[in-house]
Parts: C-alpha cells; sequence; structure tokens
C-alpha cells in the first residue's frame, strides 16, 4: 500500500470511529509506529484529523445553521427510528416535553397513530400543530420570544412558563455531543438555557441524538452527559464512544 492509500484509509477510519491509535494503525498497515506518526502529522497539517498523545481524533465541526424548513429532510430515517424509540418509554397519563426538534416532529406524528393519552408541554409550533386536534393529548404551549428559523419560542418569558410545570419525561435535541467530554451543545444562548430550565422541571431527561451530531458542536454547552437519563440513538455506539459513555451513568437506548 503506498503511503497516499494509508492515509486516505486512516482519515476514513478516524471519521468513522472518532479516533485512531498509533500502536493500531502500526499493526494493521504492517509499518513502523514512527512511519504512522508521520503520516498524522502530514494529515494534521491537511487539517484532516488531530493529533493526540499516541494517537489521532476527527475534528469537531460547528454545522451551519439551517432552519427548520431546511433540516426538514435531513436523515430522516434516523429520526424515525429514534422517534419509535422515544415512543416506546412512554405510558399512559405522563407529562412529557418535546424540544424544538426535527426528530420530536417525528415523534408528534407517531403520537396521533397512537392511543396514548398523555400531557405534552411544548414550545415547537409545528408539534402544536400536529397534536391540537389530537383528542387523548392534552397540550400546554410554551409561548415567548419567537424563533422563525427554529419555528420554536424561547426567552426569558419562555423560562418563566416552564417553571410552573412539573414533567416526568423530557426530551431534548441537541445539536452537538462531546462524547470525550461529556458536554452537550446547542446553537444558541436562549435556546440552551431554555434546556437547562426544562431539565431542572423533569423527572427525567433524555436527548434525541443522530450519529453524525456526535461529531459536532453547538457555540452554546447547556449541560453534561451526567446531566441526563437517557441518549436515544438510531444506530449502536462505535468502540471508542461505548469507552467513553461508561463514564457516565446513562442508559443509551
Amino acid at each position: 500500500m503506498f503511503a497516499k492509500e494509508r492515509q486516505d484509509d486512516i482519515v476514513e477510519q478516524v471519521n468513522q470511529s472518532g479516533s485512531v491509535k498509533v500502536k493500531d494503525l502500526s499493526l494493521k498497515y504492517q509499518v513502523t509506529e514512527d512511519c504512522i506518526r508521520k503520516d498524522l502529522a502530514v494529515l494534521e497539517k491537511k487539517g484532516l484529523l488531530k493529533k493526540t498523545y499516541g494517537g489521532a481524533m476527527s475534528i469537531r465541526t460547528n454545522p451551519h445553521l439551517y432552519s427548520s424548513l431546511q433540516r426538514k429532510d435531513m436523515n430522516n430515517d434516523e429520526r424515525i427510528v429514534i422517534a419509535d424509540k422515544v415512543i416506546s418509554l412512554l405510558k399512559n397519563q405522563d407529562t412529557i416535553f418535546l424540544d424544538i426538534s426535527r426528530t420530536l416532529v417525528e415523534v408528534a406524528k407517531l403520537l396521533n397513530q397512537s392511543t396514548l393519552t398523555l400531557n405534552v408541554i411544548t414550545n415547537m409550533i409545528e408539534i402544536l400543530d400536529l397534536l391540537r386536534h389530537n383528542k387523548n393529548i392534552s397540550v400546554i404551549f410554551i409561548g415567548g420570544e419567537l424563533n422563525k428559523e427554529r419555528d420554536g419560542f424561547w426567552g426569558g418569558l419562555s423560562v418563566q412558563m416552564i417553571q410552573n410545570f412539573k414533567i416526568d419525561k423530557a426530551f431534548l435535541g441537541v445539536v452537538g455531543v462531546d462524547m470525550n467530554h461529556g458536554k452537550i451543545s446547542t446553537y444558541y444562548v436562549e435556546d440552551g438555557l431554555m434546556k437547562q430550565a426544562v431539565m431542572k422541571q423533569s423527572q427525567m431527561n433524555y436527548i434525541v441524538c443522530e450519529e453524525r451530531k456526535r461529531r459536532e458542536d453547538g457555540q452554546f454547552i447547556y449541560g453534561n452527559l451526567e446531566d441526563l437519563d437517557g441518549m436515544i440513538v438510531a444506530g449502536s455506539l462505535n468502540k471508542d464512544d461505548q469507552k467513553y459513555i461508561k463514564e457516565y451513568d446513562i442508559d443509551i437506548i
């Protein structure tokens, strides 16, 4: 294998698993560890990965601020799988919070196909619109400052309103999950403060997390993995993420 082929393969591997080790790569490609270190140095200089002690990790990205409409069809297969798992966690008479999230829009669609009797609190307009005619579901809408790009409300008034409720289970959106450092983030400060307020009012807190979000970051850290009861994903975690998650007492669903 030529050096260029090996380096391309290393980039693909680090993007898939999140991190790699020099020792493992040396064994895989049957070259010296010093050779692998030189490969990693070249790839870091190109901005394709970040060198760490004994290996390398993928470069976490900050995604563009897509509007709710732009995000509508992104990764929808994953969202449907996650939404089905959310439904499995619910029981009759639960009071739940559904955050501003395209995945939680899929949850609302599934609720309309179910016979569950619930109290649903939300600050997302599309979720309100989907559930407003459901006779089995009592909907409480949280108002405040409208963010048209996100199709929902947040801000000081929203925080004040949510503080008046007791929630059994909160399902929160997330922009990025840093598995290594245990941080969860979102785009906007106002959105993050709203999520923090919801978490304080809820007995159980879950994030709905597509695979790509474990490689991305938002600008505002609104919590830690240890603040959560669970992370709901579409598939299984890779080996590195499984290793990191053991440090936190949360369920992977």
